[in-house]
């Protein structure tokens, strides 16, 4: 059952026959029609959330599951490439050791913000961690993000150098 969250706009009405008296109780019903539709755009925007939060915990340990399958995979191959990043002499290179950064900016994600943020999903009253948890998931999250965005916009500047200025 799917429901059309996407609140018409009422249609003005326009009073011919009467005057004064006949605008007025116009103007209440216009404006009534208008509360009675966002009341019924509440319910239903309401029901939905509900519906949806059902769904949510009905396939709570498929959910789980995939979270923990794409943290382990997360956490495995960026560590195997951060170690190969280190050990290997060879790969010592500017796009490299950015790679190995957006890689440990990727741990770090997985390593803090995924599971806590599942675990917030599934506590029916909220947050369990204690406030101190609360500030560093809040500050972790936006972190994470924003090494990831700025190493790949330094990786294309780099790369950008590299083809336009070959021989410097």
């Amino acid at each position: 059952m799917t429901y059309n969250l996407i609140e018409e706009k009422p249609q003005p009405v326009h009073a011919t026959i009467g005057g004064k008296e006949n605008k007025e109780k116009m103007a209440d019903f216009s404006a009534h029609h208008i509360q009675s539709q966002s009341a019924l755009t509440l319910t239903y925007g309401t029901l939905l959330l509900f519906q949806s939060l059902q769904l949510v915990h009905q396939l709570k340990a498929p959910i789980i599951l995939l979270y923990a399958a794409m943290v382990v995979m997360g956490m495995v191959g960026n560590c195997l490439l951060v170690h190969v990043i280190v050990q290997v002499k060879k790969m010592h290179n500017v796009t490299n050791f950015l790679i190995g950064n957006l890689a440990l900016s990727d741990v770090a994600m997985c390593a803090t913000c995924i599971p806590l943020t599942l675990a917030y999903v599934f506590e029916p009253r909220s947050w369990i961690f204690g406030s101190t948890m609360c500030c560093f998931i809040f500050f972790m999250h936006p972190v994470t993000i924003y090494v990831s965005i700025f190493t790949l916009a330094t990786i294309a500047v780099d790369r950008y150098i590299v083809i336009v200025h070959p021989l410097r």
